[in-house]
């Protein structure tokens, strides 16, 4: 039998940002880790040419419908994928993969990549606890907080606290963008996950871009930088957002295909920010591991409930005015330094493989 080695698949942008830093650090640590990429997100992401380039890791490229269809190709005895979506719960473009790997009972390691996570840590809809095929779960939090987990699946989970290292070089913003931005005293960066049908209502859309063209019109000195889920521009939200910026000159959208902040990541628009307010999701902890203090637009999740809770404008405008730099600082501590986070992370997988 051939010894265990990790295998990582990077199909897209969200794959690099959670598994590289991991994979980069398992090869620095001597393991054989083996790595495939798929080309098109290369076009999408220039600067994913020269991280392959001047990595530890060698990622092998191939066509990203190539890698999802035919699994068998690329996984051989002894190879153990690392997955962000789990093989039982797969419903992702990788679920054929998924499947290859249920049947062949090849074992997988399981890595969070949302801090509120369906089949982790937010409520499952039908209410029953989830087991995953992985064999071993590395969490951002304690196992205990992972309620969405059966028993038996949470005995094989680990907290080894937040992974998501920046991976690129930062990008500029254009030049049309600071000029704007010159022109007032701060910038806040507004980030929603609105795409989530199964937390939000229409309702509590509409009061959503209510509450943000109110914040706007009582801070006109203010930048406000409104950014969806991963910068994507929705259908669903459009008509919204020309709304919102026909009646607010001081807002602008952070779209990752067209705008003044075409192209830019979300580590490259913190770049540009002084403070974030977010719905529950990852972005908080973006935004304060970037140095950049956050509050919680309607939190509902207890994993931020330490943060400052935004319901209203008058909320919003109290963290504008006196953010509480130290509450975020304590949230970070709760997480861990990501360098050692990913250590911890690289000697579980370590230890596992060496069973």
């Amino acid at each position: 039998m051939p010894d265990a080695r990790p295998l990582f698949f990077f199909h897209g942008i969200p794959d690099y940002e959670n598994l590289f830093p991991l994979a980069q650090r398992l090869a620095e640590r001597g393991l054989p880790v083996k790595c495939y990429g798929a080309t098109a997100p290369l076009r999408r992401e220039p600067r994913l040419r020269r991280l392959i380039a001047e990595s530890s890791v060698d990622i092998r490229l191939r066509p990203n419908k190539v890698l999802k269809r035919f699994s068998g190709w690329w996984i051989r005895p002894g190879d153990v994928p690392v997955v962000l979506a789990d093989p039982a719960l797969d419903a992702s473009a990788t679920i054929r993969r998924s499947a290859y790997l249920r049947k062949r009972g090849i074992n997988t390691i399981f890595v969070q990549h949302g801090v509120i996570q369906i089949w982790v840590n937010f409520p499952n809809p039908d209410t029953e606890l989830r087991h995953f095929h992985s064999a071993l779960l590395l969490l951002n939090g304690p196992p205990a907080a992972a309620t969405s987990l059966a028993p038996e699946t949470r005995g094989r989970a680990r907290q080894v606290g937040f992974l998501k290292a920046p991976i690129f070089a930062p990008r500029t913003a254009s030049a049309a963008f600071r000029r704007l931005q010159s022109e007032y005293a701060r910038t806040v960066l507004i980030c929603h996950s609105l795409r989530w049908g199964a937390r939000y209502s229409g309702s509590e859309i509409e009061a959503f871009y209510s509450f943000v063209q109110s914040l706007a019109g009582q801070r006109p000195d203010h930048l406000f930088i409104l950014r969806g889920h991963r910068g994507k521009a929705r259908a669903i939200h459009n008509q919204k957002d020309t709304e919102l910026l026909k009646s607010s000159p001081n807002i602008v959208l952070s779209n990752a295909h067209s705008g003044l902040l075409k192209g830019l990541g979300m580590q490259d628009v913190l770049d540009l920010a002084d403070l974030t307010i977010s719905t529950a999701s990852t972005a908080i902890l973006d935004s304060l591991y970037r140095g950049k203090m956050a509050a919680v637009y309607r939190n509902e999740h207890q994993v931020y409930e330490s943060l400052p809770n935004v319901t209203c404008p008058e909320d919003a405008l109290r963290f504008l005015d006196a953010p509480p730099l130290e509450a975020g600082a304590a949230l970070k501590r709760r997480f861990g330094e990501i360098d050692a986070n990913l250590d911890r992370a690289a000697s579980m997988i370590e230890r596992y493989l060496a069973r």
